[in-house]
């Protein structure tokens, strides 16, 4: 019996067991399997947000057919929707009709266009409604429309009309051409109004991407007042409110309290590293600032300052201050700082050398680093592919003649040469050593730009007196190649000069009326040039009728400086190249250049290519009877060399028939005299 119970109890606690591993087994499964109740899953959309509110659907269940949808049906609703939700605004139907009027004044054709916009002001000029139409994109044009087409005593009242809106409109994306149209079209009073609009506004508007283009041309069409008023909100806060006209400079701010000067710096820091943390330092009012700023601060917050330019100075290029501040930035930093300015004008040198005032922050460099080598790779090499086209600008020459005659007082002002001297400060080297080293590394790619296009050089007197510079500077085997190649151009029967238009010529402001009359000049010509080609042809031998006489307009009579410009024009495009009064100049400068040198290679490949026919068509020329004189002067070599030219009889009758005092002083000078 004792056995039997001890089997039984041993087989109890075994199923107990089982049953307990069994249970741990499936608590742990549990544990492990993906919560697919109804709690986690909303958990699980909570999270994703892209989650639909109902949970998916298994790939097994079969899809539900869904209805094709009717687009056209569905465009013409959300426009019918658009149109209700435009209805609802209370000047929608002033603008309606506003609308139509617009669609026939910016038609070429149109007549009475004042008339038009002043019916069309009649209808906005209620309440705050050009505000509204000044703000919306489809509107905003219809209000340029009427700025420029207004007559000037309507475009007047208009712009005073929008005067009160005038900082909310530049920072506007629609509106801010509203305010262009006004600085365009608008008179000297009206640019005023618009400076005096912006007063306590300035630095909020130039760290602003829209208006901070704009701000630069209001700064620039203000007065001398307006524009100190302007700079003035940048040395703190005490300025925007109430303005001081004692206040001319930074300076002036704490001549008469020393306490002041830390807190005034400061504040024009932070609206510095504002405007250059959001690129926005294209500005010819931030520019006077920073040129300000930087010559009132030391050397350890001028490092600071610098460091945040570095990346930005092709944008301080661009005016006369921000190239003087450029200066000074350039002068007073690290080599780092030094390599990331280099490292920012690289893309951009070609414009930089072009630009009025940019050549001369050009010019700064090459007149204070120190490493030559780094001179020609990140400054010549870029523009050595464009030579031509830097000869052939006044501002783009002053860099060429730079690199070749730096500091010569015949091609600079002693006032320039004076200026980019005091960069020198920081430099190291001798600066007739660092010259030096510039020239023997760039003689030659110069020298054989000019013989691969030699006419090119030789191809009016501005570009000539650069050719002339060169080859007074150029020597050894560059001189010869290059004065071998020049010579034959000279000696061309058919030389003849060509005129290239002065880029660096300023353009003349004008009023608003003549732009708008000249544009409209140039529609009625084109229009009748359309029609002149449309109209059939009229026989030659027809007689004109009464009518016609009648009908015909009577041209206007050409003025005597139009006559004279005409005149003048057709002699450029003609004028033989020994005949020009400043390439005669430039051939006794290379010649007289050429006889200091062993051998004179220009005079004796000029004597070399000469032949007769040319040579007969010198005489009868008085400056290139000079060019010989001054040729075989001082030079017994040459003067053999021109002698055997004239023992042809026909060449000696020539000259001895010549009555120039050119010709008198060639025969003198070669004892030809009868």
């Amino acid at each position: 019996m004792k056995k039997s119970t001890q089997l039984e109890k041993k087989k109890k606690s075994n199923i107990l067991e089982k049953k307990k591993i069994s249970t741990d087994t499936a608590v742990v499964a549990k544990l492990k399997a993906p919560k697919d109740d109804k709690k986690s899953n909303k958990f699980a959309m909570r999270d994703n947000k892209f989650a639909n509110n109902k949970p998916r659907a298994s790939f097994n269940t079969p899809a539900k057919p869904t209805e094709k949808q009717d687009w056209n049906k569905f465009k013409q609703e959300k426009k019918e929707l658009k149109l209700k939700r435009k209805r609802t605004r209370d000047t929608y139907d002033v603008i309606v009709e506003v609308k139509k009027i617009y669609e026939e004044l910016k038609c070429h054709r149109a007549q009475n266009k004042s008339e038009l916009v002043e019916k069309m002001y009649q209808m906005l000029n209620v309440g705050d409604n050009l505000a509204k139409v000044a703000k919306a994109h489809d509107t905003a044009r219809v209000l340029q429309c009427m700025i420029k087409n207004a007559v000037p005593a309507l475009r007047a009242e208009l712009c005073d009309k929008l005067m009160p809106h005038a900082v909310d409109m530049c920072q506007s994306k629609y509106s801010h051409f509203c305010v262009q149209r006004m600085l365009k079209y608008g008179t000297s009073e009206t640019k005023s109004k618009l400076a005096d609009s912006v007063m306590g506004h300035v630095v909020r508007l130039a760290g602003h991407n829209i208006a901070s283009k704009l701000l630069d041309d209001i700064y620039l069409s203000a007065t001398d007042k307006q524009r100190c008023y302007m700079r003035q909100e940048f040395y703190g806060d005490l300025y925007k409110a109430a303005k001081d006209d004692n206040v001319r400079t930074l300076s002036d701010t704490y001549k008469d309290a020393d306490n002041m000067k830390a807190s005034i710096m400061s504040a024009v820091k932070a609206n510095i590293d504002h405007i250059a943390n959001k690129k926005l330092v294209d500005n010819a009012l931030v520019h006077a600032v920073i040129l300000e700023y930087f010559k009132e601060i030391d050397d350890e917050k001028m490092e600071e300052t610098v460091s945040a330019l570095a990346p930005l100075i092709p944008h301080l290029l661009t005016t006369k201050e921000g190239v003087t501040s450029s200066c000074l930035c350039f002068q007073n930093s690290t080599p780092k700082n030094r390599r990331a300015i280099l490292k920012a004008i690289k893309e951009h040198l070609v414009k930089i050398a072009l630009h009025e005032q940019g050549h001369v922050f050009l010019m700064t460099l090459l007149n204070s680093l120190d490493d030559t080598k780094a001179t020609k790779k990140s400054i010549f090499d870029p523009l050595h592919e464009h030579l031509r086209v830097l000869a052939a600008n006044p501002h783009g020459r002053a860099v060429l003649l730079w690199l070749i005659a730096p500091a010569d007082t015949a091609c600079f002002h002693p006032g320039l040469i004076q200026v980019l001297d005091k960069g020198l400060i920081s430099s190291k080297k001798d600066k007739a050593v660092r010259r030096q080293e510039i020239l023997e590394q760039i003689e030659g790619p110069i020298a054989k730009n000019i013989t691969e296009d030699a006419a090119f050089w030789l191809s009016n007197s501005t570009i000539g007196l650069v050719t002339a510079a060169i080859l007074k500077h150029i020597t050894g085997e560059h001189y010869d190649k290059t004065a071998a190649a020049l010579a034959p151009v000279v000696t061309q029967l058919d030389w003849c000069l060509t005129e290239f238009p002065a880029d660096g010529d300023a353009k003349k402001p004008q009023d608003a009326e003549t732009i708008i009359a000249e544009a409209t000049e140039k529609r009625k010509k084109k229009k009748k040039e359309k029609q002149a080609i449309v109209e059939p042809t009229v026989d030659i031998n027809d007689e004109k009728s009464d009518d016609d006489d009648a009908d015909e307009e009577p041209q206007p009579k050409k003025t005597k400086k139009q006559i004279v410009k005409k005149v003048q024009s057709a002699a450029k495009e003609s004028q033989i190249g020994i005949e020009d009064a400043g390439m005669h100049i430039v051939l006794k400068k290379i010649i007289k250049n050429d006889l200091t040198r062993e051998g004179t290679p220009f005079g004796a490949k000029l004597l070399e290519n000469l032949s007769e026919e040319v040579l007969k068509s010198w005489l009868g020329i008085n400056r290139a009877c000079y060019v010989l004189v001054t040729l075989v002067e001082n030079s017994p070599e040459l003067k053999k060399s021109l002698l055997v030219h004239f023992k042809s009889k026909d060449i000696l009758n020539v000259l001895q028939s010549q009555k120039s005092s050119g010709a008198k002083m060639l025969a003198q000078k070669l004892e030809l005299n009868k």
